[in-house]
């Protein structure tokens, strides 16, 4: 236990060194720990870590995805839309069988609007193998200066896929970006 502790201090102190140079670019540490608890909550970890990436700039919207993810553990996104003139986001998340259409305020508070069952929308997003987060990047990673607008996850003639708009820093349409969702 004690060696289990030791490893761990040492796993912190490497992070919090590492937490001060600044490369301009996001590492993933991991420490192992002898707990197979600690090895799940590194698992999980490193899966939210590595979703994250450069590409993904200063947008607002990630902040918006996590608080929807934090309110809605295990929830799968299928639509965000920013709302003109201020940065708070339309989200629908699928939660088990339901469709909960929730306002996202920039400080990061959320709120229910309404539920419903959607076949259609709870089929699509258990279909989905690319996150809204992950689709949003690469369409930011495609277009510099660009901030989301809107991402829908649709399926068009049997091919799943994200509809990402992005918008320039002056709200200006910039691009319509197809990401394949599976």
């Amino acid at each position: 236990m004690k060696i289990s502790a030791a490893v761990a201090l040492v796993g912190v102190s490497a992070l919090a060194l590492s937490a001060c140079t600044d490369t301009g670019t996001t590492t993933t540490t991991v420490t192992e720990t002898a707990t197979e608890q600690a090895s799940t909550e590194t698992s999980a970890a490193q899966t939210t870590e590595a979703t994250r990436s450069p590409a993904a700039g200063n947008d607002p919207v990630f902040a918006a995805v996590d608080a929807v993810l934090a309110a809605h553990p295990g929830g799968i996104i299928t639509d965000i839309d920013r709302e003109d003139g201020r940065v708070a986001y339309d989200i629908d998340v699928v939660v088990g069988d339901q469709v909960i259409e929730l306002e996202v305020d920039d400080d990061g508070n959320v709120r229910e609007e309404e539920r419903e069952g959607d076949d259609d929308d709870v089929a699509e997003a258990r279909a989905a193998t690319v996150t809204a987060a992950e689709a949003m990047r690469q369409a930011l990673a495609q277009h510099d200066g660009g901030v989301v607008d809107e991402a829908e996850l649709d399926e068009d003639d049997g091919a799943l896929s994200w509809e990402v708009d992005l918008d320039d820093a002056g709200g200006n349409d910039l691009a319509e970006v197809t990401v394949p969702a599976r």
